[in-house]
């Protein structure tokens, strides 16, 4: 059946932004008097949101203030060394052209994620943006999935995601659809298997023909 949704995943599938992020973290730790980090390191760490993120710096006890802090140095400078991965415009142009619904589902919180698209120029292509904030549940959980299902008015058979980490991966399988993995994004894959395995943006095109 002709593909009709595409779903991305936005850190580490259609943008490349850990330095950023890397950078607000170390904002952080010296606000709170604590050693930076290599913002490499932050690689591994992006997927699941802010919070999940600095748990792993801080105890329970000052998550929360961290959180706040993060969000507001985030705001402040979101796009500095933040770009979108090379092919990216071009897929989306192509995907358009030919009529497909585009989706952004990731677990950053929606207004953040709308600035970015909208400051790298991506924001028009797409007709839905799901943050993890905009339902009661975000990815691994499928609901962000089938609500977009549901507002465009597509089926899951219909329907991929693509993005670079198994919660992306889990999403899609819950939600009945078709998965992709970016392995040009900060990978993390455990036991879960996705239909797809991409090795540049452009292979994205090349779902038409397979599915």
């Amino acid at each position: 059946m002709r593909l009709k949704l595409f779903i991305f995943d936005l850190d580490g599938t259609l943008i490349d932004s850990y330095m950023d992020i890397g950078m607000c973290v170390n904002k952080v730790l010296q606000e709170m008097g604590k050693d930076p980090i290599d913002p490499e390191k932050v690689k591994d760490w992006i997927g699941g949101g802010a919070r999940k993120l600095l748990e792993r710096l801080f105890p329970d006890e000052e998550v929360d203030k961290a959180l706040e802090l993060f969000r507001r140095f985030y705001r402040e400078n979101p796009v500095v060394h933040t770009k979108a991965y090379e092919g990216i415009g071009e897929v989306l142009d192509y995907l358009r052209s030919r009529g497909s619904f585009l989706a952004v589902v990731t677990n950053k919180m929606e207004d953040l994620s709308r600035e970015i698209l909208r400051r790298l120029e991506l924001l028009h292509y797409f007709d839905a943006v799901v943050g993890g904030d905009t339902f009661p549940e975000k990815k691994p959980s499928p609901l962000p999935i089938k609500q977009v299902m549901k507002q465009l008015g597509v089926s899951p058979q219909e329907s991929i995601i693509v993005g670079d980490t198994s919660s992306d991966i889990c999403a899609g399988k819950g939600a009945g659809i078709w998965t992709a993995l970016a392995k040009w994004g900060y990978v993390k894959l455990d036991s879960v298997m996705p239909d797809f395995f991409l090795s540049e943006p452009k292979d994205v095109i090349e779902l038409l023909e397979k599915v």
